[in-house]
């Protein structure tokens, strides 16, 4: 019993000796605990307030491009009719006017939103607006860059939209290409599928056969899928 308090003694002195160094040592580096401490509570609040802005930043983002696709979709009005009063509900005269439009309201959050999922899709519909505008070397400028972006998926619909551009205006090769990479490369917003039935579309007047082999091979690997049904419809039409 005698041995076991002495042990337990020397335990305690131990700890008490520990104990008073971490107090010496503090005292002695108060200053470092202080700014350690400081450091602390500023990333934590930094933090919180960052995500709050970017939160916030998001939400804003969202709204006006909401109000962009409100322009890029308003009616277009009967040739000849002549604009209504101004009461909030847009209409234009024509495509290439709505286009233009909805061109300058996209990249106006594009520019204020770079940095959040609206903003990148901004500027993804710019380009498909400059299409309808009729501005193809600017459409094509704009939707070359977001297919170059970071962002896969908004870029896969850049490809798509830059692809049927170039099937509009009569280049192929340019237009087959993109098919082609899309296809191997399938992303959320561009699958495989949806790839290989705007290539095989496009080569139904330039090369049938190969139409044909494309819509088959839908066919074969999924089966069940609406892309499958579109091929065999248009496989059926060709009989």
């Amino acid at each position: 019993m005698q041995g076991y308090t002495r042990r337990q003694l020397k335990k305690e002195d131990r700890f008490v000796e520990t104990a008073q160094g971490a107090a010496d040592w503090a005292s002695g580096h108060q200053r470092q605990i202080i700014v350690s401490v400081v450091a602390i509570v500023v990333l934590v609040v930094g933090t919180l307030g960052f995500v709050t802005w970017r939160n916030r930043q998001n939400d804003q983002a969202n709204f006006a491009l909401g109000n962009a696709m409100r322009v890029f979709e308003a009616p277009i009005r009967p040739a000849g009719t002549p604009a209504p009063p101004d009461n909030g509900n847009e209409n234009f005269a024509s495509l290439a006017e709505r286009g233009k439009t909805a061109q300058k309201e996209f990249a106006a959050v594009a520019d204020k939103f770079p940095h959040t999922e609206a903003g990148k899709i901004a500027r993804y519909m710019g380009g498909v607006a400059a299409i309808q505008a009729g501005d193809q070397s600017g459409a094509e400028q704009q939707l070359k860059a977001v297919s170059d972006s970071g962002d896969k998926n908004i870029a896969a619909l850049a490809k798509m939209a830059l692809a049927n551009l170039y099937r509009a205006t009569n280049r192929t090769a340019d237009a087959t290409r993109l098919y082609k990479d899309l296809a191997d490369h399938p992303t959320e917003t561009v699958s495989k599928a949806a790839a290989q039935l705007q290539m095989a579309s496009l080569y139904e007047t330039t090369d049938p056969q190969q139409a044909a082999s494309i819509y088959q091979q839908i066919q074969k690997e999924d089966p069940q899928s609406r892309a499958a049904q579109v091929a065999t419809a248009k496989l059926s039409g060709r009989k």
